[in-house]
């Protein structure tokens, strides 16, 4: 007898509660998991439709927004208003509205792209700033502000901004 008492180890009862405390702990951290997933899965969309909106800004601020450049045209203005649509067409999109100097327009790719292009100038810098880019001299670059965004599932998945740039070059 006094050779069992002496003998130390772990109870039937001990390792019950045990492994009771390890499985709480073990389903505890399995439901993390899925919901790593769930956020990978997300970021990863995100980043999809960000790298979309870089790459259509891309395309629509490096477009021929000038159309015809064999004749220098001191009217940046009136030479963008004449090509602005036709323009947008040509990357795919069509004009949903046009109102207080913004045209709205839309492309259906899997995504819904929409694009809101100032039809006026808009300075950079403001008047107190030194700047290249101002609207009143036709000669220096001008600046159209354009916002597009991507929509998922009919929320806003992701957007960005940029500006169309018009510069007529003198030719030699």
């Amino acid at each position: 007898m006094k050779k069992l008492k002496s003998q130390q180890g772990l109870t039937l009862v001990e390792v019950l509660a045990a492994l009771v405390i390890l499985g709480i702990v073990f389903i505890g951290i399995m439901t993390v998991f899925p919901q790593m997933t769930f956020f990978n899965n997300k970021t990863e969309a995100k980043l999809d439709t960000m790298n979309l909106a870089r790459q259509e800004m891309a395309m629509i601020t490096n477009a021929d927004w000038l159309g015809d450049r064999d004749e220098l045209d001191p009217v940046i203005y009136e030479k963008f208003i004449d090509n602005y649509e036709s323009t947008m067409n040509s990357l795919g999109y069509t004009k949903v509205s046009e109102e207080n100097g913004y045209a709205r327009f839309e492309k259906q790719d899997g995504y819904t792209y929409e694009v809101e292009l100032a039809l006026e100038c808009t300075p950079f810098l403001t008047e107190t700033e030194t700047s290249l880019l101002q609207c009143d001299d036709p000669t220096l670059a001008q600046l159209h502000k354009t916002h597009l965004k991507i929509y998922e599932e009919g929320r806003v998945s992701s957007e960005t901004y940029g500006y169309i740039q018009y510069r007529i070059e003198e030719q030699n």
